[in-house]
């Protein structure tokens, strides 16, 4: 087998890392729809707020 050069690791790490700003985003986009008491669904899914609960 031949070994990986470090591009690899570098291009896998920076991949990584745009993901997981993507999720976070998403996260909190999602978040201030839902306290803003607006639809926040995201993939079909529609989330209701909790403001009927209290």
């Amino acid at each position: 087998m031949s070994e990986a050069g470090i591009e690899i690791f570098i291009a896998t790490a920076g991949t990584l890392a745009i993901t997981i700003a993507i999720l976070f985003a998403e996260r909190a986009y999602r978040y201030r729809r839902l306290k803003e008491k607006k639809h926040a669904g995201t993939m079909g899914f529609e989330y209701e707020s909790a403001a009927g609960t209290e």
